[in-house]
């Protein structure tokens, strides 16, 4: 009985790591200098990382703090282009606002929906044009 329950505890392990390693393939991380929106959610500067979870979810979490998001991506599993991974900001005022993330090598290639805040932040500065800003990501 010991044998029998030792071997399906090597056999859990081993699924489990699996399904860890298969998560860590798909992600994608970047460190970000300044804070930033996602929907209505303030996150601060840091290490993040972003993988899928279903078709149109993505999490993105903050490595070294218990922060961490969940928005609709439109297009996530789209086509690849063949470009360096990145991530896409939208700079209005001293807001920036998480836009796009790309990355073929995990066919990550999304766009955030826009949030009233971020709408709202391009009517405040609607005189000034807003920037793009893009991030590389590994």
């Amino acid at each position: 009985m010991k044998r029998f329950t030792a071997i399906v505890l090597v056999l859990l392990a081993g699924f489990c790591t699996t399904s860890r390693l298969q998560a860590q393939s798909t992600e994608v991380r970047a460190n970000i200098p300044f804070s930033f929106f996602v929907g209505n959610k303030l996150l601060p500067s840091g290490n993040y990382r972003f993988f899928p979870q279903h078709d149109e979810l993505l999490v993105i979490q903050n490595l070294h703090q218990p922060i961490g998001v969940l928005s609709h991506v439109a297009d996530l599993n789209g086509p690849s282009r063949d470009y360096p991974p990145h991530l896409t900001f939208l700079k209005f005022g001293d807001r920036y606002f998480l836009s796009e993330i790309h990355c073929a090598s995990v066919e990550m290639n999304g766009e955030i929906p826009r949030s009233k805040l971020e709408r709202q932040a391009q009517v405040e500065e609607a005189s000034l044009a807003p920037q793009r800003i893009e991030l590389a990501a590994y």
